[in-house]
């Protein structure tokens, strides 16, 4: 059997963390139990010989409990949002892979200086260089034709487009949430809500066709 308080506190708690009998405790029926549980211990019960015969919530004392350790919803939405764009960024740097002209298939990593050189190499090659060293990851640099540096940055933009646009709604999902529950539930990798679903593939497709 589980022990409670035979009085409450001041905030009319009847709370017994451990649930074993002390002084002043009265045992709680099992069949009680999960409706003690539920109300946090801010309950009426209806004592008989030393043990809880009936048992209500005190919603009040309840209510007021809640509303006080309610959770700063702010700050968490600051921490989502941290998350999110972590995420993200760990999404981009991952990089993509191509397939190139030779028919074989290459991984290229985006980090930052990645991406720096990778622009470098785009430049070169529009200005009509007929290729540009550049390496897949783990392999050695090589001279790679123009049709392949090409190939490469266009995964690469298309890559770092989807994921910050994505990132972008996932943002706005954040920032509209009303709910712990429902914040909690953003991660990356959801599927957005219909109305940010649709402005997404409406400006990827957009984007498409610039």
């Amino acid at each position: 059997m589980y022990y409670i308080n035979a009085a409450p506190n001041e905030s009319g708690n009847y709370g017994n963390p451990m649930g074993q009998p002390f002084p002043g405790s009265v045992g709680l029926p099992d069949d009680l139990l999960s409706d003690y549980i539920n109300a946090k211990g801010f309950v009426i019960p209806s004592i008989e010989n030393g043990a809880v015969v009936i048992l209500e919530v005190n919603q009040e004392a309840l209510d007021a409990y809640e509303a006080a350790n309610k959770p700063d919803i702010s700050a968490l939405r600051e921490d989502k949002e941290t998350e999110l764009s972590e995420a993200c960024h760990a999404a981009i740097v991952a990089g993509v892979n191509v397939t190139l002209s030779d028919g074989t298939n290459g991984h290229f990593a985006l980090e930052e200086t990645d991406q720096i050189n990778l622009t470098t190499a785009f430049n070169a090659v529009q200005q009509e260089a007929t290729g540009y060293p550049y390496h897949a990851d783990g392999q050695l640099c090589k001279m790679y034709p123009a049709a392949d540096i090409i190939a490469i940055s266009e995964a690469a933009t298309a890559h770092k487009l989807y994921h910050t646009t994505y990132c972008n709604h996932l943002m706005a999902w954040a920032r509209r949430a009303e709910t712990v529950d429902e914040l909690s539930g953003i991660i990356y990798g959801a599927e957005l809500p219909e109305d940010l679903a649709a402005n997404m593939a409406e400006v990827m497709s957009n984007a498409a066709a610039v």
